[in-house]
């Protein structure tokens, strides 16, 4: 018999202990490069290597990477050490994209808030930095994001738990959840209408799984798929949550 790393016949405990923590590490990452993101501290914003500034040299250089790091790691836990070429490529392919997103974004968006005013004079590059910043650098970023999601949780789909979680790991990835969802909010509610089309990615990384959740796992209960658990909580939770925003502060619902 071949051996795998987390196979098959290691507990239920084993595996969620190496799962939550990759979630809860994740979710720290996250939050440091959300709350970059938003930092307007003079430090944040002070330019190195000609107009890239901290925060974009984090993000490339720091961010990115750990997030690339831990998209890999989730696959390999989440198949359980189970190689499938497939799913391998589609890991490699989300992680190239995320990877990619956030180095097109990032510089165009520098670029775009330091040469504002002289840009004004020359509209056909501004238009240019903004397609770069906006639509491609996003894009490309919402593919890996989307292929990502599909990876680990078609992953899940095929390796849920024996039993259902207990109520400790109930709580431990309800907390995951939710800290996952306040770094999606805080991303989706505040730049309206722009993020209306991130809403419709989030959407459909869900909507993309429950062809898969029939397929592999009609008859699992959801306490036997701690990934997808977190997957729905948060994206569900962030469409319910920035849509609600929006009616009680711009009074439109989308």
């Amino acid at each position: 018999m071949q051996k795998t790393g987390l196979n098959d016949n290691v507990c239920d405990d084993v595996f969620l202990k190496r799962l939550s923590s990759l979630f809860i590490l994740f979710s720290v990452l996250c939050i440091l490069a959300g709350a970059s993101r938003l930092c307007t501290a003079s430090w944040n914003l002070s330019q190195y290597a000609d107009v890239l500034r901290v925060r974009e040299l984090l993000s490339m250089f720091v961010f990115a990477p750990a997030i690339a790091v831990f998209f890999w790691l989730f696959h390999r836990c989440v198949g359980r050490g189970r190689a499938n070429r497939v799913m391998d490529v589609i890991c490699i392919l989300s992680i190239y994209a995320v990877a990619c997103g956030m180095g097109i974004h990032d510089p165009m968006n520098c670029i775009d808030s330091v040469y504002k005013a002289e840009l004004s004079s020359v509209p056909d590059i501004r238009d240019s930095i903004v397609y770069m910043d906006d639509q491609l650098g996003h894009w490309v970023f919402w593919g890996g994001f989307v292929l990502g999601t599909w990876c680990i949780g078609i992953n899940q789909l095929r390796s849920p738990l024996k039993k259902s979680m207990s109520l400790k790991w109930k709580m431990i990835f309800t907390v995951v959840s939710v800290a996952l969802l306040g770094v999606m909010l805080t991303n989706l509610w505040g730049e309206y209408p722009k993020t209306k089309a991130d809403l419709m990615v989030v959407g459909g990384a869900v909507a993309g799984l429950l062809p898969f959740h029939m397929f592999f796992a009609t008859k699992v209960s959801l306490m036997r798929l701690p990934v997808i658990f977190v997957i729905y909580s948060a994206y569900i939770g962030s469409i319910a949550g920035t849509l609600i925003c929006w009616q009680f502060k711009y009074g439109i619902f989308f």
